[in-house]
């Protein structure tokens, strides 16, 4: 089989495999991570302000891009599934803009390949921040490469400044990788005719503009203090919660591809690719992200997408280059290749098929809610109160478009051991806003944060229990009897458990 066919059939099984994943996805519902930040844009629709009366420790850029996403696909399941798969056509072309020029199939493998992987990280990785993090890094380099070897103007570095600067935004990791990629590029942008100055300036002013865009609108909400204080406060804190070991992390950093990284490595070493300018850039980027997910240390698998977005591009790179030559590097290339698109594509695809979209917590709160309850959402909006993270109570509340009494979406920092600051100053905070509005109902679910589920998590706080017991009755307890199958493996939901205000 002569190489150009290898090639194709490759690219042929890849595409198959990801559009048959595409469409078995569209189904999934709303669930994990999305439907927090849906409903912070929810309340922002009603009143609310991020930082002000929406306590939240996602930076400002995450509710600007779920807004604008919620704007064009709507506010859905499927327009979020349909947003998720356009990051994922997105991140592909810029693979395929990268490496087209010398390896024509190289960005078909990259991109698709990473498309199984994400699809198959299941239904709450959909267009996750990091996602959306990965494919700005992506378009990013892209821009970056016609910027330093065809700068006609400084047009292209501000491009990929504002690309990288709005990453800031989500998350702060990729900023040195952006001072960095940008010092890197001026020397061969001045060897085609770009000054300097421009060149460092155009770069400047894009990689700033994003998070100086945010501060000013944050100002015009009047809620920039509050930032500020969530800043120093509530988010270090969120960052020292739920830490792997860091065995832990090293290993599942790569845990989907990592025979195709030690062939990689493999044909590296044989081939010894010559290290030009781009593949160091690309090398820098897989440092930093390999650093930003040990850094935010809770394992993740969307911590690790613009990581293996990237060793994915430069794999598929080295491994189609070695097609053209002879020798083991050849061989183990066809290996690899061959691994990963007739066994990790249809393994990916196969696990995408059969996720299943029941919701069993969701629907037994609405129904609980509804029926024997009797209460309607226009009456419970302000009316009720989650203490609950991603348990499912947030995801009922935005099904049902009801506003929730307080602003306050976490529990976490609520039923933590111990004291600290941080989480002492949420508890005043809440039981501030708490008193203030005075739901009628109260939803406890058995989710824990960073343990394992139990209605015991708030022993934590003890004052809060023992108000509870006396200002609320407990009418309703609910547990699931079938699993969750949302992922590789099925899990139990979470319970809960209703209350209603004493008289």
């Amino acid at each position: 089989m002569t190489r150009s066919i290898y090639s194709i059939c490759l690219s042929a099984t890849l595409l198959t495999c990801a559009v048959a994943s595409a469409l078995w996805s569209l189904h999934w519902p709303l669930v994990g991570d999305a439907t927090l930040m849906h409903y912070v844009v929810f309340l922002m629709h009603h009143g609310f302000v991020p930082y002000k009366t929406i306590v939240d420790i996602n930076l400002p850029g995450s509710y600007l891009a779920e807004a604008a996403a919620m704007h064009v696909f709507g506010g859905g399941p499927l327009g979020w599934h349909l947003y998720d798969l356009t990051l994922c056509l997105v991140l592909i072309a810029a693979t395929i803009k990268i490496a087209n020029r010398a390896w024509p199939h190289a960005g078909i493998f990259a991109g698709t390949l990473f498309l199984l992987i994400h699809l198959q990280d299941g239904l709450a990785q959909s267009g996750q921040r990091d996602l959306l993090i990965a494919v700005l890094l992506l378009c990013a380099y892209a821009v970056l490469f016609a910027a330093q070897n065809r700068p006609r103007n400084g047009l292209p570095i501000l491009v990929f400044g504002l690309l990288l600067g709005f990453t800031v935004t989500i998350k702060p990791f990729f900023l040195p990788l952006g001072v960095l990629l940008i010092l890197m590029s001026m020397r061969p942008a001045r060897e085609h005719g770009l000054a300097p100055r421009i060149h460092l300036g155009c770069a400047t002013l894009g990689l700033l503009f994003p998070s100086a865009a945010v501060l000013a609108w944050l100002w015009s909400q009047h809620a920039l203090r509050s930032f500020l204080v969530a800043l120093t406060g509530l988010i270090p804190f969120h960052a020292t919660l739920g830490h792997k070991p860091m065995a832990y992390l090293l290993t599942h950093c790569l845990s989907p591809i990592m025979p195709l990284c030690i062939v990689w490595v493999i044909v590296w070493a044989l081939r010894r690719t010559p290290l030009d300018l781009e593949r160091i850039e690309l090398l820098v980027g897989v440092a930093i992200a390999l650093l930003a997910y040990v850094i935010q240390g809770k394992g993740f698998p969307y911590h690790r997408y613009s990581l293996i977005a990237l060793l994915l591009l430069l794999m598929g790179m080295d491994f189609f280059d070695a097609l053209k030559h002879t020798g083991a590097a050849r061989l183990l290339s066809i290996a690899a290749l061959a691994y990963a698109c007739f066994l990790i594509a249809p393994r990916a695809a196969w696990a995408v098929r059969s996720f299943s979209p029941a919701e069993p917590f969701e629907q037994a709160l609405a129904q609980t809610l509804d029926h024997d309850l009797q209460a309607n959402p226009a009456n419970l909006s302000g009316n009720v109160q989650c203490l609950d993270t991603f348990g499912g109570c947030i995801n009922t509340l935005y099904n049902l478009r009801i506003i929730q009494s307080t602003g306050f979406l976490y529990d976490c920092y609520l039923f933590v051991p111990g004291h600290n600051p941080a989480s002492d100053q949420y508890r005043a905070a809440f039981w501030a806003a708490f008193q203030h509005a005075r739901p009628r109902i109260v939803i406890l679910t058995s989710q824990d944060c960073f343990g394992p589920d139990s209605f015991q998590k708030i022993d934590q706080w003890p004052q809060f229990k023992d108000a509870l017991a006396r200002s609320y009755t407990q009418v309703e307890e609910w547990h699931p009897t079938q699993p969750e199958h949302w992922w590789t493996r099925r899990q139990t939901p979470s319970q809960f458990r209703i209350y209603l205000r004493k008289p």
